[in-house]
């Protein structure tokens, strides 16, 4: 079947049942604030808000009306679009990832979301909403190359599609505290209570003010209210790991070479993500420095198209989990079974560690310096002047810090860089995926014989970047991944 004979297909008729639940729904703020509330307090927030409900309502009949999409055997169309019609079009060699999510009434009704990646924000769309059952067979559709014709059934499909799955990973009980236990849990409960306040303030309630009146706030209530914020904020925080991470599931679908890395989460919202193992380029460790003292990662995968940064569902596989468990966890998740993070890194010169510790102190001298010009104008007074001083004994051990988060690797088919003193990200890249290189050095960098070095790739964050290395180190690394393009950054000994 050619490409024009490819029949267009239509979003589920579910949406617009999901259409009128949600009308249904935004009413119910408005009937309170006119008709319950009608005794001249400001009920506009609730007005307003159904308000925008009603008109979210409207964009999904709109979007069901108009929108149309197919699956042709070289790309995947997509036609939206009343008043403005969109014309969409992704090659099928181009899609990085296919996600599909289902959220709160979503679910009920059996609808999910289904987004198709290609790494662009121009070409990238999805297609909201499709019954559970059409979602999946199109993600099979477009993660393993198969192209169902009109004819096919969904049991039919189904059946002669059906790919192997092996379990990588699954939720353990003992991954969560290890994810819900911090320091910072009394602040997850403040949030909710800032927003109620900022809420009710409209109504006429100020929690503030009847805060006052329960208690007569001093130092030591402000410490027993922090002693019980904190076990109710990691309450909190449980509840929220356990919603999105419940039921979590990383296995490996298809047989080699057509194979798929894909993850599945969730309770209320349920996620599922796809990664095509062959786009896959490496992984990486990420580590903050208080998860670090309790050897404790977060597991990133590499893969063309898809960035590595913040909480990317496309590039996140596991979450926060003992190191030497994500380790053996690592080489299972890369195809081809290597453990490139486990590799001996080479440190960096001695010089890096001066520079850092130089940082730690130049900059309070200089925040110093500057509190002096006010000093001596006579709008602060003198004894302000050295309080910037007071950040060494802060900043001296995070440059330490910095300095041993330094070291890179050669180790089989991949290059290893880590760095970062509050963040440490160890990254092991194919040399495949190396694509450039980037040498820079300071003018004192140049005199110590150190040179940051830049990795360009087409995947992940694009460019991976190793500090201050030595400047045969950084050019024995270079020439180990990819000789013939380093080598133009080499000189003849006769010109030297």
């Amino acid at each position: 079947m050619t490409s024009a004979e490819v029949p267009w297909r239509r979003l589920s008729v579910r949406t617009f049942y999901l259409a009128l639940l949600r009308a249904l729904v935004a009413m119910v703020p408005g009937y309170l604030g006119l008709v319950v509330l009608n005794d001249g307090s400001p009920v506009w927030v609730l007005v307003a808000g159904s308000f925008f409900g009603l008109l979210g309502s409207l964009g999904d009949l709109v979007r069901w009306q108009t929108t149309r999409y197919r699956v042709t055997p070289d790309r995947v169309e997509m036609r939206t679009g009343w008043l403005a019609r969109k014309h969409r079009t992704v090659g099928r060699d181009r899609i990085r990832s296919v996600d599909s999510t289902a959220r709160g009434l979503s679910r009920l009704l059996g609808l999910r979301t289904v987004h198709i990646g290609s790494g662009e924000a121009q070409s990238s769309f999805q297609l909201n909403a499709l019954d559970t059952g059409h979602a999946e067979r199109l993600q099979q559709e477009l993660m393993h190359g198969t192209t169902r014709t009109a004819g096919e059934t969904g049991t039919e499909a189904d059946s002669e599609h059906a790919e192997p799955e092996t379990v990588i990973a699954r939720l353990r009980r003992d991954w969560i505290p290890l994810n819900v236990i911090t320091v910072w849990a009394p602040l997850v409960v403040a949030g909710p209570v800032v927003g109620a306040y900022w809420f009710l303030r409209p109504f006429g309630v100020d929690l503030l003010d009847y805060g006052r009146g329960l208690v007569d706030w001093s130092p030591l209530i402000v410490v027993v209210a922090v002693l019980v914020a904190y076990p109710i904020g990691i309450a909190l925080k449980a509840g929220t790991f356990l919603l999105e991470w419940w039921n979590f599931q990383l296995v490996r679908v298809g047989t080699p070479p057509a194979t798929a890395l894909v993850t599945r989460r969730g309770l209320i919202n349920t996620q599922t993500v796809s990664r095509d193992d062959e786009r896959m380029r490496g992984i990486a460790f990420a580590e903050p420095l208080w998860w670090r003292w309790l050897h404790l990662t977060e597991t990133k995968v590499i893969t063309t198209g898809l960035g590595t940064s913040g909480q990317s569902p496309t590039s996140t596989v596991l979450p926060r989990i003992r190191m030497a468990e994500a380790r053996d966890l690592a080489a299972r998740i890369l195809p081809d079974g290597h453990r490139p993070l486990e590799a001996p890194l080479r440190s960096h010169p001695r010089g890096a560690l001066v520079r850092r510790l130089g940082w730690a102190l130049w900059w309070p001298a200089l925040l110093a310096g500057a509190l002096l010009l006010f000093a001596v104008s006579g709008a602060l007074p003198y004894w302000a002047v050295p309080l910037p001083f007071a950040l060494l004994p802060l900043g001296l051990p995070l440059a330490v810090a910095a300095y041993r988060a330094l070291g890179h690797a050669s180790t089989g088919p991949y290059l290893v860089v880590r760095r970062g003193p509050l963040t440490r990200t160890t990254v092991a890249l194919q040399d495949r995926a190396v694509i450039g290189w980037t040498f820079q050095q300071s003018l004192f960098q140049r005199r110590g014989n150190r040179i940051d070095v830049g990795i360009a790739t087409a995947a992940g964050e694009r460019a991976y970047h190793a500090y201050d290395m030595g400047v045969d180190q950084a050019l024995t690394f270079a020439l180990s991944a990819t000789p013939d393009l380093a080598a133009q950054f080499l000189e003849p000994a006769e010109t030297r």
